[in-house]
């Protein structure tokens, strides 16, 4: 559980004494799209080349794909065993009381890396342990996803009810009981194998909480949502991405079950320092773990000169990722680091493909050293007991 507000504004003394500069609007002038690529993006003329795993190779499993042991057809479909192995304390909270590792990094997406190959790479080269991904097909996560993803020596977090349209009324507010015929797809599929064996490490219920054309789930519903998640998929973390001080109070004052939300930082929020003690103590307050990451794909303050994902936006230089990165890993309480995001498929408002930025030599060397640092400090598990 979460320690007492004083003390955690008191552990921050530290860190609120260091001081910065707050980020200014140092982005290139004009229209991004406008100029060619050459002025848009010079780093790819000097990048050197490096073969990515994009496509699965030959030998890895592709969605669908029937591995060794799956049932032909008309057969029944077979259940992943339990070993009867303790679970390792990888992340949820799930352990055998032996103290807990260091804070699991890694990001959110991989879209282009999962597959056997693309795994090992984002381990190797970026210090990845663990990714967050969307999936709502039980079978394909079953049979293919969660093996693939405990081969790598990897765990992940899942989103598994669907996007907001599979829960939203005819008026756009947010539907708390098809949410929950969503979750039931997944009662009996096999994934509990893997939630026993520390594979399967967290279940976003919810993302972009604030994003219903209607009315938002409120905190007594996401409470709800939670401890129906645990019902359903029992010793599953429970999360939603949303950062603490803007989280809906529960009629309760605090939450019960639902066990974390994601503060991911990007530079107009104000400055780091501000930020981290704004959340500490909002996280606090509500009784909720942490779960830390950076924006680096929008959030930065235009240094990089980068345009982002979206129009207007910058991705984070290799000094933003330093410095907002050490600061977020150094709060007190956190159980979980995802950034956002490294993606080999989507172009970005520019054109640019996320990870082709991020696979400058600069800027892996920064998400490299920020991995390490973050690994560095004891996490505070977030599974509630």
């Amino acid at each position: 559980m979460p320690p007492p507000l004083a003390r955690v504004l008191l552990s921050l003394a530290p860190l609120l004494a260091l001081g910065c500069a707050p980020p200014d609007d140092r982005g290139p002038s004009g229209d991004p799209a406008a100029t060619d690529d050459a002025q848009r993006r010079p780093w790819l003329e000097d990048r050197p080349w490096r073969p990515r795993p994009d496509r699965p190779l030959p030998g890895d499993p592709l969605p669908g794909d029937p591995l060794p042991g799956d049932p032909l057809p008309g057969e029944e479909e077979p259940t992943p065993t339990d070993t009867g192995a303790p679970a390792e304390d990888t992340g949820g909270g799930i352990g055998s009381g032996e103290a807990p590792a260091g804070i699991p990094y890694g990001y959110w997406g991989l879209n282009g890396y999962v597959s056997a190959s693309g795994l090992a790479d984002v381990s190797d080269r970026l210090r990845a342990g663990t990714f967050q991904v969307a999936n709502e097909s039980p079978t394909w996560t079953v049979r293919t996803l969660l093996p693939m993803v405990r081969d790598a020596g990897m765990t992940v977090t899942l989103r598994m009810a669907g996007d907001h349209g599979s829960y939203t009324t005819s008026g756009g507010s947010f539907d708390l009981e098809a949410w929950k015929d969503r979750v039931d797809l997944w009662a009996g599929s096999g994934v509990q194998a893997f939630i026993d064996d520390g594979t399967l490490v967290g279940h976003m219920i919810l993302d972009d909480i604030h994003n219903f054309s209607g009315a938002d789930p409120t905190g007594d519903q996401l409470d709800e949502m939670a401890r129906y998640s645990k019902e359903v998929l029992p010793g599953l973390m429970t999360f939603v991405r949303c950062q603490a001080s803007t989280m809906p109070e529960p009629t309760a004052g605090v939450y019960v079950h639902l066990d974390a939300s994601v503060n991911q930082y990007q530079s107009g929020d104000g400055e780091i320092e501000g930020y981290v003690a704004e959340e500490l103590a909002a996280a606090t307050a509500l009784d909720l773990g942490i779960i830390n990451g950076l924006n680096i794909a929008d959030g930065g303050d235009g240094s990089s000169g980068q345009p982002g994902w979206r129009t207007g936006r910058y991705a984070m230089s290799a000094d933003e990722i330093r410095e907002y990165g050490t600061l977020l890993a150094a709060m007190p309480g956190v159980g979980m680091f995802l950034n956002w995001e490294y993606d080999g498929d989507e172009a970005w408002s520019d054109g640019t493909i996320g990870a082709d930025y991020f696979d400058q030599p600069a800027l892996q060397a920064a998400l490299v050293e920020l991995g390490g640092i973050v690994a560095a400090v004891e996490r505070t598990p977030l599974l509630r007991e």
